[in-house]
């Protein structure tokens, strides 16, 4: 009777509990999920899934190869980063850009696959011989894998730099102003130099060093866009009545120029004007406000197809465009970067746009497309000057 009590207590206490517990709550309209929220969810898993995968392979392929304008110090900084971050080891083969994009062409047709990335095509060099050059290079949208590289908002313009929007097989990755000529300043004072009518004063006749500009390089394009817009061939024509000195090695052209033999250069080469500034030699970059030329060099990237390391290559592509790997870039290349959020404060003033600076682009459309007929007339202009 006592424990049949008990069980009575119990069982009503439940009743009554039962009793004053709450209905099931109301069904409530969930919330609107952020705009594109469903689409960025798996995107970012998909895009961690496969980079963990192409790392995994990567490290057993265990290398990267690459053509490149960028010398020693470059792929040191680069290769002690890459080491680091993913265990991938950085080799190159540095050279001029029309070199190295001789023998990746003579590679490719002879199915000879030694390299897995190539840094040196200027894009005039790539319009004036489009078909052949996209025959060279793979797709590289699906490549590019990081949220930071992918984002249209961290590049020039708001929008991921594509050399060819088509195919998309090819990127700049800086973009800069094209300092034309170097000067010593033993020979020449700060004030002698402001205008490219400047360079025809009689005084420097005989005094001037040009990097030739028959073959591709910074010279090429300076007097390719002063025939055909800033000034024009008659000016082209005066300048070599200056009777320059045209030579194609670099570092004797910087020797004879740091030592006094010329009072200036025209069209230097970064890399080795800036290892003699360095070195406390009495050169300075000069540039006119009457007509800059904005520019991405040879500074595209681009992967050729049937690289023997497909996996690193990816890793590498995604490194390189990062803002890290373009910082290491930019420093040790001294250029501005592509990106938007590479700091410039460490590079000389004279290769960052400015002001009041009167620009041309060497990616304008109707420069490209005459820039073959420009560069044939320029060929033979050369020709008829060095006999």
């Amino acid at each position: 009777m006592k424990a049949k009590g008990i069980g009575l207590i119990v069982f009503g206490l439940i009743f009554v509990l039962g009793a004053c517990a709450p209905g099931p709550a109301p069904a409530e309209t969930p919330a609107p999920a952020p705009k594109d929220a469903a689409v960025q969810s798996p995107a970012k898993a998909a895009w961690e899934t496969e980079w963990a995968d192409t790392l995994a392979a990567a490290r057993k392929e265990g290398e990267v190869q690459v053509y490149t304008t960028f010398g020693a110090d470059w792929r040191v900084a680069m290769n002690e980063a890459m080491s680091a971050k993913y265990g991938i080891a950085l080799s190159i083969l540095a050279g001029r850009s029309d070199e190295l994009g001789a023998r990746l062409l003579k590679e490719q047709q002879a199915r000879v696959h030694a390299v897995d990335g190539f840094q040196a095509m200027s894009i005039a060099t790539y319009f004036s011989q489009e078909d052949r050059w996209k025959e060279v290079f793979q797709p590289l949208e699906k490549m590019l894998l990081l949220p930071e590289v992918v984002d249209p908002g961290v590049w020039a313009g708001g929008k991921i730099p594509w050399v060819d929007p088509t195919q998309k097989s090819l990127m700049f990755y800086r973009l800069y102003v094209s300092v034309p000529v170097i000067v010593n300043t033993n020979l020449v004072a700060a004030q002698e130099l402001k205008s490219w009518d400047d360079l025809l004063n009689p005084k420097w006749k005989g005094k001037i060093i040009l990097s030739d500009p028959s073959t591709a390089g910074a010279a090429q394009l300076d007097l390719a866009m002063l025939a055909w817009r800033i000034r024009d061939w008659g000016f082209i024509d005066k300048l070599l009545a200056q009777q320059p000195f045209v030579g194609r090695d670099y570092s004797s052209m910087m020797a004879g120029l740091a030592q006094g033999k010329y009072a200036l250069m025209i069209g230097p080469r970064k890399g080795d004007a800036q290892a003699f500034i360095d070195a406390g030699a009495p050169i300075k970059y000069v540039n006119f406000q009457d007509g800059v030329i904005t520019t991405s060099g040879g500074g595209t990237v681009g992967i050729p197809k049937d690289n023997p390391h497909p996996k690193a290559a990816k890793i590498y592509l995604n490194f390189f465009l990062s803002k890290e790997g373009q910082t290491i870039t930019a420093k040790v290349g001294g250029f501005p970067s592509a990106r938007v959020d590479v700091p410039t404060d460490f590079l000389d003033p004279s290769v960052v746009l400015q002001p009041g600076m009167k620009t041309f682009s060497d990616g304008d459309p109707d420069f490209i497309q005459k820039y073959g007929d420009i560069v044939r007339r320029l060929g033979q202009t050369m020709q008829a000057y060095s006999k």
